[in-house]
């Protein structure tokens, strides 16, 4: 795909939901192995590629060759050009690991005992004859019956168009290197559009999807994981990448993620400061924090191994465990640096590791201790808060208001809803809190 090289991002909104990307090996391995030769599209499908890309040139007889060039010099030290050369002389010219130059045909007759998947870039070069090039690609596929293994991108929204009335059900690409060629005229025959990585935003990811476009990008495919954390952040389905291991390691990751859009804002309700990483898959620290109780338009939540992060912003996500929505937002904290007293059923009351992860009890308090709350986290109905040993639930204490301006105090927590407020005693400095009597007694107020 030229010089610079495709990165495929295909989206649809639902199934991002609940699955990670496809990974589309670029020239198959060029890494490892001569580009476009079965050595290399086998290692690409080894490290996890789900397709592999390939271009097509067709020769002086009509053939369909697989190559990248419009010559074969780079690859075999020959200096012919595809499109005045017949095949079989072609063919006898090798790249480095004694393969010779491969058509279309070859290599759906080698892939007919397997699975594998590929993306087609027909390569329409001004001024080199393509009689009928979409057509004879039709009848091959047609033939080895490869209708569902198939896609196609191409920089000419010609050949593209003409694919459409030959083969109108596999998916199509238009490659593009600037927003000015995306037009309503070429999306009524398109299914998605390459952009150049310098061009895409989230935004225009999303207004892309809103027509019911797939989304791709493409770079210079000199990866590296900073790029790699930036790419698995956007909306994608698939990538087209030379570094299809690098490339499968961050499609487990986000397959093993369940996302859930959220847009609403909540706020970091604790005292301390929250880490912002640049995504949740393989966490990197960014320069910034979320300060305590500081508002926050939240996009969306990942669950992923076990923990929750909230994406506050492009390439920036939080832990959940101390950030909560509005309006429990603005309840939780009003009990943020207040006092409780533990009054529970039973003589001690469990100890949570993580609010959202009830079962990971760490210890247990005794009744009639005093500890301070350092953070507030609503789940459902159920406030619970952190002390200094873990996270316990308000419903086994009593809170003990020491707010500045108690009155204000008391009317936003009468603004709770009863199901989802914990219960205050409230009392005239610490003597009260002394008497195991009342320290037993729960009083609710409000």
């Amino acid at each position: 795909m030229g010089k610079r090289l495709t990165l495929a991002v295909l989206l649809l909104p639902l199934f991002l939901l609940l699955s990670g990307f496809t990974l589309i090996g670029h020239r198959g391995d060029p890494l490892n192995y001569p580009e476009e030769t079965y050595q290399s599209f086998d290692s690409a499908f080894n490290n996890g590629a789900d397709y592999v890309e390939l271009d097509v040139h067709e020769s002086a007889d009509g053939v369909v060759v697989i190559q990248h060039d419009s010559t074969i010099q780079r690859m075999t030290g020959a200096n012919l050009a595809i499109a005045t050369t017949n095949f079989a002389q072609l063919q006898q010219y090798h790249t480095k690991n004694g393969e010779p130059i491969h058509s279309l045909e070859d290599l759906f007759i080698h892939e007919q005992q397997t699975n594998h998947k590929f993306l087609i870039e027909t390569k329409i070069v001004k001024g080199e004859p393509h009689p009928h090039l979409e057509d004879k690609i039709a009848a091959l596929i047609q033939k080895y019956h490869m209708e569902n293994r198939v896609m196609f991108h191409s920089f000419s929204a010609a050949s593209l168009k003409r694919l459409q009335a030959v083969l109108p059900n596999v998916p199509r690409i238009l490659i593009v290197g600037s927003l000015k060629r995306i037009n309503f005229d070429v999306l009524t025959y398109v299914d998605g559009i390459n952009l150049s990585s310098d061009l895409v935003t989230p935004q225009l990811v999303t207004q892309l999807h809103d027509l019911g476009k797939k989304v791709y990008i493409w770079d210079e495919m000199n990866e590296n994981r900073s790029l790699w954390t930036w790419l698995v952040n956007l909306n994608i389905d698939g990538i087209v990448t030379n570094y299809t291991a690098l490339g499968h390691e961050f499609q487990a990751l986000k397959a093993a993620a369940v996302t859930t859009d959220i847009n609403d804002l909540g706020a970091n309700s604790s005292t301390t400061p929250l880490p912002i990483y640049e995504n949740p898959y393989q966490p990197t620290l960014r320069h910034e924090q979320l300060a305590p109780e500081t508002p926050v338009m939240i996009s969306s939540m990942i669950t992923i191994a076990g923990n929750t992060y909230y994406q506050i912003g492009d390439n920036a996500f939080v832990p959940a465990t101390t950030v909560n929505l509005a309006p429990q937002a603005g309840w939780a904290s009003l009990f943020i640096n207040q006092n409780a007293v533990v009054t529970g059923k039973k003589f001690r009351v469990p100890v949570y590791a993580d609010p959202l992860h009830q079962q990971d009890v760490i210890a247990h308090i005794a009744n009639h201790t005093r500890h301070h709350i350092t953070a507030a986290r609503y789940e459902g109905n159920h406030l619970y808060v952190k002390i200094k040993t873990g996270w316990l639930n308000a419903q086994d204490l009593q809170l003990l208001p020491d707010a500045e301006n108690m009155t204000t105090w008391m009317s936003q927590y009468r603004s709770i809803p009863a199901a989802q407020k914990p219960l205050v005693h409230w009392a005239l400095g610490d003597t009260a809190f002394d008497t195991p009597l009342l320290n037993a007694s729960v009083v609710g107020i409000g």
